[in-house]
């Protein structure tokens, strides 16, 4: 019999099976004695883990960061303001550039000036939200334009009740330069970092964060003038906001020491993650077997680990050159769909489900070279998870269930 019919008779042999230990109400007296099958349980332990590091990006998180927390240092953060066919307005006789304002929004009514960070420009310098990071892109503010300071608008509603922090710089000194057409490469960079003491960590909302309302914008105040009759003009104001482009804050992590393979842990922020082996291949299932279910248990530390905190587990697909010490961006290359999988911590554990993978495993369809874990882009990059695998009583475990002729 080939073995797609072979599999065919077993699955439905196997919903039935299913159905009969389910159905308590109105069990099914059939006799299945035909069909020859049995279900059996699998537990594999002897799983190991190693960790890896690459080069912290987190330009897709909805906050900007500057200064330190959990060890991890932020020393700048850049920002890029889209181009808009409104700068060309400068050259019209009609329209007069009344102010133009570089604005950044926090959600700390404490702020004050002198713990607000300094503002830079450089219309030459170019990052990559996704790509960007601490190995590939170096900041000298002796190289970029010094803004200063920003004026801070504490803002509260009709009840005091308080709705924001903006942060406002006048940039009208660089107007020239922002509506440059003759510039061909001409690129609307900005770089924010911390410049005294009076503060050592501060978040701003990113262009992530809200569709517009506060994302980091350059604010256009336009008077437009129209003649009414030979002697009489009307002059209207015109508010307009151009948004960034992109935006990245730039996290340095510092030395990260891998040599240790009994604490496995995975962070954001710090760039650490984690290469799960489990000793399963094509051969490991009886022949012909169908897999029923397949999960992974991992233990957590809870005193160290965030509850809710996503973790992302997905098949090696290819590896490559992992000999540098630091690596730019990940040697392990995921399968992804539909294999990828994201689930959350809970009760102390990462469980997750592999029925999928270890069945083409099992059918000889993929090949088990590793399963990668990383963070989700969107957990805080100041957490983290530590896996618990030093010894048997904390040991990540496989329990496979699996129907076979």
């Amino acid at each position: 019999m080939k073995l797609r019919s072979l599999i065919l008779t077993l699955a439905g042999g196997a919903l039935l099976v299913v159905t009969s230990f389910r159905c308590t109400e109105k069990p099914i007296n059939s006799d299945l004695s035909h069909l020859a099958l049995s279900i059996d349980t699998l537990t594999i332990k002897g799983i190991s883990a190693i960790p890896y590091s690459v080069a912290p990006n987190i330009g897709t998180n909805d906050k900007l960061y500057l200064g330190s927390k959990n060890e991890l240092e932020i020393p700048v953060a850049f920002i890029g303001i889209t181009d808009h066919y409104r700068w060309n307005d400068y050259y019209d006789s009609t329209v007069t550039f009344d102010s133009v304002k570089f604005i950044l929004y926090s959600n700390d009514s404490l702020l004050n000036q002198s713990s607000t960070p300094n503002l830079y420009f450089n219309p030459d310098s170019q990052f990559h939200e996704l790509n960007s990071n601490n190995l590939n892109y170096e900041f000298i503010p002796s190289d970029w334009i010094d803004l200063g300071q920003p004026t801070v608008h504490i803002n509260r509603d009709s009840s005091s009740i308080f709705t924001g922090t903006e942060l406002i710089w006048n940039i009208m000194s660089l107007i020239e330069t922002l509506t440059d057409s003759s510039d061909s490469n001409l690129v609307r960079t900005f770089a924010i970092q911390l410049s005294n003491s009076d503060t050592t960590f501060i978040e701003l909302f990113s262009r992530d964060a809200t569709t517009g309302e506060k994302d980091p914008k350059i604010q256009l105040r336009l008077l437009e003038s129209f003649d009414i009759s030979e002697d009489s003009i009307y002059v209207d104001t015109v508010n307009v906001n151009i948004y960034s482009f992109g935006d990245v804050s730039i996290i340095d992590p510092g030395v990260i020491a891998l040599d240790d393979t009994t604490i496995i842990k995975i962070s954001n922020g710090s760039g650490q993650r984690s290469i799960i082996t489990i000793p399963f291949n094509s051969t490991t299932l009886k022949d012909g077997a169908l897999i029923r279910n397949a999960t992974l248990l991992i233990p957590v530390d809870t005193t160290n680990s965030t509850d809710g905190f996503k973790l992302t587990l997905d098949p090696i697909n290819e590896i490559s050159d992992t000999n540098y010490v630091e690596n730019e961006t990940d040697p392990y290359t995921g399968i992804g769909y539909p294999y990828k999988i994201t689930k959350e911590i809970n009760d102390g554990f990462y469980k997750i489900e592999l029925k999928n993978i270890l069945q083409n495993i099992t059918l000889g369809n993929e090949i088990n070279i590793g399963f990668k874990i990383v963070s989700d882009k969107n957990n805080n990059p100041f957490e983290s998870v530590i896996f618990e695998l030093e010894n048997d009583s904390t040991s990540a475990v496989l329990t496979i269930l699996y129907v076979v002729n």
